[in-house]
C-alpha cells in the first residue's frame, strides 16, 4: 500500500492547476464587458478601454487546456485574415512560467495578457477553457464561446463578426 502513495504523490503534483473555487463564487457577480488592466507579455498594458472603436476579441486559456492548442492558432491566423480585428490572448495560469511553456510548444501571433490573479477570469465569469469574448465597436458583447472544436473552427465567430456594425 505505501508504494501506492509513493506512486500517486508525484502524479497529484504533476496536476495541472485548475480555476480557483472562488473565480465560480464570482460567476453570480459577472461583468462581462468591465474595463480591465492586465499586464502584456513583453511589457506594457493590456486596457480593454483603449480598444473602443473596433471590434475586440478576448480570448481566455490556460496552460492546461487541450482545446486550447488548437484554438490559439486558428485564432492567430484568423487575426491575420482581418487586420481590422483587436485579439488578445488571456492566460489565467497562476504561474506565468506556466504560460511562457505552453507558448513555446504552441506558435502564435497573438498579443498576451496574464491575469494570473483570476481577476478577469472572476469579472467576465469565464469557468472553463477556452472561453472567448467578441466585442463590437462601442464594447458591446457580441459573442461569448465556451469550447473549442476543429470541426467547428471559428465559423460561430465569423458569423458574428459579419453581423457587427
Amino acid at each position: 500500500m505505501a508504494w501506492l502513495l509513493a506512486a500517486l504523490i508525484p502524479l497529484a503534483q504533476a496536476a495541472p492547476e485548475m480555476i480557483p473555487l472562488e473565480v465560480f463564487e464570482s460567476v453570480k457577480r459577472a461583468e462581462v464587458g468591465a474595463d480591465l488592466e492586465l499586464p502584456l507579455r513583453g511589457g506594457g498594458t493590456f486596457r480593454l478601454s483603449d480598444h473602443r472603436g473596433k471590434p475586440l476579441i478576448l480570448s481566455f486559456w490556460a496552460s492546461w487546456c487541450t482545446p486550447c492548442r488548437k484554438e490559439l492558432p486558428a485564432l492567430s491566423q484568423f487575426a491575420k485574415e482581418h487586420p481590422g480585428l483587436a485579439v488578445f490572448a488571456v492566460n489565467v495560469d497562476r504561474a506565468q512560467a506556466d504560460a511562457e511553456k505552453f507558448l513555446s510548444q504552441v506558435q502564435i501571433d497573438l498579443p498576451v495578457a496574464f491575469d494570473t490573479a483570476g481577476q478577469a477570469l472572476g469579472r467576465y465569469g469565464v469557468t472553463s477553457m477556452p472561453t472567448m469574448f467578441l466585442f463590437d465597436r462601442a464594447g458591446g458583447l457580441a459573442l461569448r464561446k465556451t469550447g473549442f472544436s476543429e470541426e467547428k473552427g471559428l465559423v460561430e465567430l465569423q458569423t458574428a463578426l459579419t453581423g457587427l456594425k
